[in-house]
């Protein structure tokens, strides 16, 4: 085994294709997430107001729909047509309409509609406006009917209960801060890793078929797969176990995502995370012996997967194939332990499961790739294949 990582040492060293791999592509992917999401949630989304009412009522909602953190006013059309074209044009994400005669009404206890018009194909913005555009609107009108029952001769407090006679007290229990880091970032890290993890063990395989030096690889094993496997693998096991532990850390330290739990679990959750990405490179490697294809399976299998592990649409309105595709993924698996052992601060038993699972991916993978890889590495017909 020691003999074989050695000579990985030396390979890894003599290729340049390495440093992108294992350096610059993983630190530059970490970069650009992080980069994109460290605002937390979106801020100042565009959106236009067509203000046809034109009074202290109006002009007090645009105010108040300009204050919240989500929405900026961008543009005050005249009409509707033109506010539909700044949609059109992606301008804006949404337009508010303030009616005619809308102060008029209110004040004769009336209930004028202010109407608003989301752009839903961009779904996260709409539902963001949507929330934040409710609550501007009621928290000015909830401010009307006190005043109006002040007027009448209520006392504050009598007014404000008869406006909200049940309130609803609720309490967030985890990503008390709503932002997007500890919700897409923690997830979007670890399934841009995978590929990167898989990728390295499709190509340190595949290239000593493609170059025909299998044979030689085998032999500095003493003709046994599992040493040849073992050798070879270590030195990348290694590397992106500290690659992986370092990305928890930037995580927990620069980017404030809580990750409490077990320190020794998540540790070991992300070695054997890491070793199952390992073990199914060298399985797609060794089945396909061609490098090309071993590839281009590994870009279907791993690039599509954060789409199935139920972060942004829950697994269990997936139909019965999309649920099975996600638990074939160890990402799925690595997620539950992270999510619950980091940000939820469960038991360490609810994470064991999942951390089998990720123990059963690497022997698989293994054992499925140590017969067929006996006989690719010994046998030149299976060489220099593109």
């Amino acid at each position: 085994m020691l003999k074989v990582a050695r000579r990985e040492l030396r390979r890894i060293a003599s290729d340049r294709y390495y440093l992108w791999l294992l350096v610059v592509l993983p630190l530059a992917s970490y970069w650009l997430l992080a980069s994109i999401f460290s605002g937390g949630v979106p801020r100042d989304l565009p959106v236009a107001v067509v203000d046809h009412d034109r009074s202290a009522l109006s002009r007090q909602i645009v105010r108040a729909i300009d204050a919240t953190s989500s929405m900026r006013v961008a543009a005050r059309p005249a009409s509707i047509e033109e506010a539909r074209a700044l949609v059109l044009e992606n301008h804006v994400y949404a337009v508010v309409v303030l009616p005619f005669g809308m102060e008029r009404e209110a004040r004769r206890g009336q209930a004028p509609a202010t109407t608003g018009y989301l752009n839903a194909q961009a779904l996260l913005p709409a539902s963001l406006i949507r929330r934040d555009l409710r609550t501007a609107v009621a928290t000015v009108s909830a401010g009307l009917e006190v005043k109006g029952r002040q007027a009448r001769g209520e006392p504050p407090r009598a007014a404000l209960a008869r406006f909200e006679p049940v309130r609803l007290d609720y309490h967030t229990l985890f990503n008390p801060r709503l932002d997007y880091v500890s919700y897409l970032l923690t997830a979007l890290l670890p399934a841009s890793f995978q590929i990167f993890v898989l990728l390295v063990a499709v190509y340190a395989v595949g290239d000593e078929l493609k170059k025909g030096t299998a044979g030689a690889w085998l032999d500095a094993a003493g003709g046994r797969a599992f040493p040849a496997v073992v050798g070879k693998l270590t030195p990348y096991a290694v590397y992106f176990t500290a690659l992986g532990l370092a990305m928890l850390a930037v995580l927990e330290r620069r980017m404030g995502v809580p990750l409490g739990g077990s320190p020794a679990l998540l540790g070991m959750a992300t070695f054997l995370f890491v070793i199952a990405y390992l073990a199914m490179g060298l399985a797609l490697a060794v089945w396909f012996a061609n490098l090309r294809l071993a590839s281009s399976a590994s870009a279907v299998y791993a690039a599509p997967a954060f789409a199935f592990v139920g972060i942004t649409f829950p697994t269990i309105g997936m139909p019965a194939a999309g649920r099975l595709w996600g638990e074939l993924l160890p990402l799925t698996h690595y997620l539950r332990i992270l999510v619950n052992q980091g940000i939820r601060n469960a038991p360490s038993g609810v994470s064991l499961a999942p951390l089998t699972v990720l123990a059963a991916f690497a022997a698989a993978g293994v054992a499925a790739s140590l017969w067929r890889l006996r006989r690719v590495a010994s046998d030149p017909r299976y060489w220099g294949r593109l």
